[in-house]
């Protein structure tokens, strides 16, 4: 059971490691977690948080685990992916190439079946496009790295893209991810609400699904406004349907389904200030609150 005073910290935590904001109703959520990851008393949950506060790399990064949704799939949304196919293939006819990054890839199915989208568009298996695959969770990059998936994974992956894109592992029950389609994707740890980012746009397509909900208000425009520095004049921003842009919505002009097109002109500039011990952008904040 985590007490009171143990979900204060984590509040805090949440906020300087990640961004994340835990609201009151989250607590219940977050001591399941515990119980799953092995973290059953009092005195256990201290310790971690105890390392995180140091900065201890093991103990933030599992502390990260307790944080996150590792709810994926693959060609969730597919819309999304024939949307970003389609776009890459006219930047290559203008430019030669492409560059698409998942920005939250969990587990890796999102990095994954675009790169089996591009190949399908293109109609070879070495297409000149790549996908940057990043997440703030190493032991969920970890998993994708491996590309290693089991049925339940698989259970709605079309059978001619599954005959095509996946062949047996050595494990029973399991299936391996090509090397066609894994030698598309590059994966990097990354948490968005650092102030580095260890790589320079731009990007032609950027995929941040389902990870704006769960940011406190400053760091979902600071996010967004650095997408759009990084992304080309036209580029892509394809976000879950369900999530918005809220303040940063004069970066990107809207399409259908979650999928933002960046506005023309210079990159957005990014003065920073500081607001609690935390780098923000010089964007309005106000208090606003979103659900795990």
């Amino acid at each position: 059971m985590m007490t009171a005073e143990q979900f204060d910290r984590a509040q805090h935590l949440a906020l300087r490691v990640a961004g994340i904001q835990l609201l009151q109703r989250h607590r219940e959520l977050l001591g399941r977690r515990c119980c799953r990851l092995g973290i059953r008393d009092p005195a256990s949950l201290d310790v971690l948080l105890q390392g995180v506060d140091r900065g201890d790399s093991p103990a933030v990064g599992r502390f990260i685990g307790l944080l996150t949704t590792k709810f994926t799939g693959f060609f969730r949304h597919p819309a999304h992916f024939a949307a970003a196919a389609a776009h890459a293939v006219q930047v290559v006819r203008s430019s030669g190439r492409a560059r698409l990054w998942s920005a939250a890839v969990a587990t890796g199915e999102e990095a994954y079946s675009l790169a089996m989208a591009l190949i399908e568009a293109f109609g070879c298996d070495d297409p000149p496009a790549t996908v940057l695959a990043t997440d703030i969770d190493t032991a969920a990059l970890a998993v994708a790295e491996q590309g290693e998936y089991g049925e339940t994974a698989l259970r709605t992956m079309d059978v001619n893209r599954r005959a095509r894109f996946f062949e047996a592992s050595a494990a029973i029950g399991r299936c391996r991810v090509a090397p066609t389609v894994r030698s598309r994707v590059q994966f990097q740890a990354l948490n968005l609400a650092s102030d580095a980012w260890p790589f320079a746009g731009a990007f032609d397509v950027i995929f941040c699904r389902n990870v704006l909900m769960y940011l406190e208000a400053c760091h979902r425009y600071a996010i967004l406004e650095r997408l759009a520095s990084l992304l080309a004049p036209e580029g892509r921003l394809i976000l879950d349907p369900a999530e918005h842009l809220g303040r940063a919505a004069h970066f990107f002009t809207p399409g259908p389904d979650g999928v933002y097109r960046r506005q023309r002109g210079p990159c957005p500039s990014r003065r920073v200030m500081r607001q609690g011990g935390q780098r923000h952008t010089n964007a309005p904040c106000p208090p606003m609150k979103m659900d795990l």
